[in-house]
C-alpha cells in the first residue's frame, strides 16, 4: 500500500518510463488500494516476503535489467535520500510563505514519519524558514532510538547538498513512537478514531498506515493541554486515501 511507489509510478507514466515496484507482502486476488492502481497503471511488481529485507532484491533486479540494455535508475525506500527530502524542505517553504499571509506563527508541526526522509526535510525546512517551530515526527514503524539517528543523519546530509551552513541537533529531532500500535501497516484503534473524526468533523481524508497514526497524536497532544501556548498547530498531510479501500473489514470491526 505504499504511496511513495504510487506517485513515482505515476510520474514515471507521464515520462513514458517504465517502473518496477518491489513491494513487501504478496500479491492479492483483488487488489484493492494502492496495490489496484499499480495494476490500472502498468507497473511491474515483484513481491518479496514481508520481514525480507528489499534492498538485495532491488540490486538484483537492476542486475537483471542491465543485462536486458535497460539503465535502471534505484530509488530507494520511500524516496529517504537528500535529494528526495528536499521536497519536504520545499513544503515548508511554502507552508512558511503562507502562514506569513496568514498572519499566522506556526510554532507546531505534526507529521507521519516512517523511513525518516519526510521528517527530515521538513526540520531542515523549519530551521531554514519557520526557527519558531517545532517539528514532531510521529513514528508509523521504528522506535524511538532507532529513528532518531536516522532523521538526524540524513538531515545532515540535506543540509550539506543545500550548503545550508547548518547544524541540526539531536535534540532538536522529536520523535513520538507511542502510535506504533501493533506494528507498520497495522490499524491502531486510536488511529481509526482520528481518521473517523477528521473525516465526519472536517471532510477530510488519512489513512491507517501513516496519517491516521499521526492525528492520533497531534489530538492526544492538543488534548492534554501541551500545545495551548501554540499561536498556530499545522498538519503535514502527506496523502493515502486510496489505502482505505484496502482497510474495509478494520473499520467495520472498530465500529
Amino acid at each position: 500500500q505504499s504511496n511513495h511507489c504510487r506517485q513515482t509510478l505515476a510520474y514515471c507514466c507521464r515520462l513514458g518510463l517504465a517502473c518496477h515496484l518491489v513491494l513487501s507482502g504478496s500479491p492479492q486476488e483483488k487488489p484493492q488500494g494502492n496495490l489496484l492502481l499499480f495494476h490500472i497503471m502498468g507497473a511491474q511488481t515483484h513481491f518479496q516476503p514481508k520481514g525480507t529485507p528489499g534492498e538485495a532484491a532491488c540490486q538484483q533486479l537492476m542486475k537483471d535489467l542491465r543485462k536486458q540494455g535497460k539503465r535502471p535508475f534505484y530509488i530507494p525506500l520511500g524516496a529517504s535520500t537528500p535529494l528526495g527530502s528536499l521536497g519536504y524542505v520545499e513544503a515548508v517553504a511554502e507552508m512558511a510563505r503562507q502562514a506569513k499571509e496568514l498572519d499566522v506563527e506556526i510554532r507546531h508541526l505534526y507529521l507521519a514519519s516512517g523511513s525518516a526522509g519526510t521528517q527530515a526535510g521538513a526540520l531542515v525546512g523549519a530551521r531554514l524558514h519557520l526557527p519558531e517551530c517545532q517539528v514532531h515526527g510521529v513514528s508509523v514503524m521504528r522506535k524511538q532510538e532507532e529513528l532518531v539517528p536516522q532523521v538526524l543523519a540524513l538531515a545532515g546530509e540535506v543540509v550539506d547538498l543545500l550548503g545550508a551552513g547548518l547544524q541540526i541537533r539531536e535534540d532538536e529531532v522529536l520523535v513520538h513512537d507511542e502510535y506504533i500500535g501493533d506494528g507498520y501497516a497495522v490499524p491502531s484503534q486510536e488511529g481509526l478514531d482520528a481518521i473517523r473524526r477528521l473525516a465526519q468533523q472536517e471532510g477530510v481524508l488519512l489513512d491507517p498506515v501513516y496519517t491516521g497514526k499521526a492525528m492520533a497524536c497531534m489530538i492526544a497532544h492538543l488534548q492534554s493541554g501541551a500545545l495551548n501556548g501554540a499561536s498556530a498547530v499545522a498538519f503535514l498531510h502527506t496523502g493515502g486515501s486510496p489505502a482505505l479501500f484496502a482497510y474495509a473489514d478494520s473499520f467495520a470491526e472498530s465500529s
